[in-house]
Parts: structure tokens; sequence; C-alpha cells
């Protein structure tokens, strides 16, 4: 005889009734936990132009990860194809804060006594001179009598002329093309340039369309450019609180990114739509730290005398870099981080 009670149809009914009950509850969960945080009707605006995108990695995953919206920042990012663009905007009172790399602020403190450094939120390695493999140019002596594009009013123009003094010239030796990226590129393409000198992903594209006929070349010898977050002296006086927050976020995007670098990788794959190669080539080349450097006054001081031997100051007399960069805020929120000397 079978022992085996029947299980009424009615209580399947209900078990099956609470299984799904159940995964419903599970799926609702990991949702709301992966959902990023919601801007509360209270988040301040804060308006951020940027250089090209790569080196504000930190930017974009604090945007990305929510950790604007948590310090009750609602961000809007307006992208450029380089960093003189987006402190052009800035000055002209279009945006909060601009990233873009330590000569720019160079560039402009000649004219704009405001312009204030907050932060630099990457050291960078990714300058190199993508020569026509046609051209003859095989040293750097055959540099002499070539024509070199470089994108105008940027890093690169530094790293040219320095690049050209550790080798025994100087830029009366050659002709400077000095262009915005894109015609840099064309430039290259199009044999009206000899070489060029560009940062990525720019390099990367020339030698796309150039295939065989390139040759690639370090440019910076081993010397980090910065990347730097700009404000403006009204905003750090009348927004110290927001200055703090943004600075809160990329603390926080730069612990995840030391934690979780292969979900970073994605989040620079798809906000820039590139492949994981070019991702692999940007986190070679960049170190992503939020911090103040007594190396930062160094190299803004040598870029400085640099541009006034080139006649590149407008008479005006060098300002003090350390009254430029803007302290208080990083010492609150990474006081281990800041390591100028008053």
């Amino acid at each position: 005889m079978d022992t085996c009670k029947r299980v009424n149809p009615g209580t399947w009914k209900i078990i099956g009734i609470g299984i799904i009950v159940i995964i419903l509850l599970i799926a609702l969960v990991l949702i709301f936990v992966n959902l990023p945080p919601k801007i509360s009707p209270g988040s301040e605006p804060l308006i951020i132009t940027s250089g090209t995108q790569e080196p504000s990695l930190l930017t974009l995953i604090a945007d990305e990860k929510g950790y604007f919206q948590k310090h009750g920042l609602n961000v809007t990012i307006h992208a450029y194809p380089a960093g003189t663009y987006a402190v052009k905007e800035l000055l002209a009172g279009n945006a909060d804060l601009a990233n873009a790399a330590e000569f720019v602020g160079v560039a402009n403190s000649f004219q704009s006594p405001d312009l204030r450094i907050i932060t630099t939120t990457a050291k960078i390695n990714n300058l190199f001179f993508i020569i026509r493999s046609d051209r003859g140019i095989v040293k750097p002596s055959d540099l002499k009598g070539k024509i070199i594009a470089v994108p105008k009013g940027s890093v690169a123009e530094f790293f040219l002329g320095r690049y050209l003094t550790l080798n025994g010239m100087n830029t009366s030796q050659i002709t400077v093309l000095r262009l915005a990226p894109a015609e840099v590129i064309k430039s290259v393409v199009t044999g009206d340039a000899d070489a060029a000198i560009i940062w990525e992903p720019y390099a990367y594209q020339i030698e796309q369309q150039l295939g065989r006929n390139s040759t690639r070349w370090e440019a910076q010898s081993g010397q980090f450019y910065y990347w730097v977050t700009y404000a403006r002296s009204d905003t750090i006086r009348d927004k110290p609180e927001m200055i703090r927050k943004y600075l809160s976020a990329l603390d926080e995007a730069e612990t995840f990114l030391s934690a979780h670098q292969p979900e970073a990788k994605e989040i620079l794959k798809q906000r820039l739509n590139v492949t994981d190669e070019s991702v692999d080539s940007i986190l070679k080349d960049y170190r992503f730290v939020l911090s103040l450097d007594q190396a930062l006054i160094v190299e803004m001081e040598d870029e400085a005398r640099w541009m006034a031997e080139q006649n590149m100051t407008g008479g005006n007399p060098r300002p003090s870099y350390l009254d430029m960069v803007s302290q208080d805020a990083m010492r609150e929120v990474k006081p281990s981080a800041v390591t100028i000397i008053r």
C-alpha cells in the first residue's frame, strides 16, 4: 500500500506563486542595488567642460557610478577635442569647472589672473611623434627642415620644443603647423606635414590612416604632464562646498578604479565608444590619482620660462604658480595627497 500522502493541487499552486514572488523580489532588489542614486530636487547644478575625455576617467567614473549625485551634485559634462577649448569656456563663464592639461593654465595665466587649479586627476605620458615613413626621418636630427604639425595652444607645443632642445635643435630649424587636432591628423595624412606630435587617441588615428607609412616615437622622455581641474577664483570663493563635493566624488572614483579596474575599463569603453585595445593603451599611459604635487609647480614654472623664451606671454610678467593652486579644498578632502610646500 502507498504510504505517501497525495499533495493537494491547491497547495502546489500556492507554492508556485510563492516561488514566483520570491524571484520577483530578488530581481527588484538587484535592480535597485545597481541603480545610481536619484538626483534629488535640491541637487546643486555643476557644469564641467573637458578636453579629450580619456584623461578625465575619474570624472567619468564619478558620473557613471552616481558619486556626484550621492554628494548632492547634478553634473553636466561637455567634451571638447582639446583642453584649451574647455578652459576658454570656463573663463567665458559657461562652466563651473574645466579639465585640461596644466600647460593650458600656464598659457592662460599671463592674461587670466583669476584662473585657479583645485586638483590634478592624472599624470600622463601619452604624447607621441607620428612620422611619415616616406619623408626620410629615421633619427631626431632628421627633423631639421621638416614640417611638424601640433595642436595649437596645447601641451604638445611645449614637449615639441623640449624634445628639440634635448636633441640639440630649436623650433627655428623646423616649420611648425599649429592646428586643431582634427586638422593635425589631416595634415599628416595628406602629406602637408611630415610628422605630428599629438596625444592619444589622435596618434592612433593617424597611424590607422597611414598604415605602414608611419613610425611612432616617444615624445616626453619620461616626463609626465598633469591633467588638472580648473576653476575661477570667484567660484572657489562663492561655492566652496560645491568644490568639496566634487573632490569627494572624485576621491570615491579613484578608490573604485583601484578596486574594480575591469568595470572601470568597461565604463571608459562605453563612454568613449572605443575598443578594448584602446582602453588598455589609455590605462598604460595614465596614472589616475587625485593629488597636488610639488612637481606640478616645478613643471608649470618650467613651461612658463619656455613660453617667455618663445615670446608667447604677450610681454606680461610670470605669475606665481604657487598662488594659482588653490589647496584648501584638497587639504580638507584628501590631505595626504597634498605635497605642495606653501
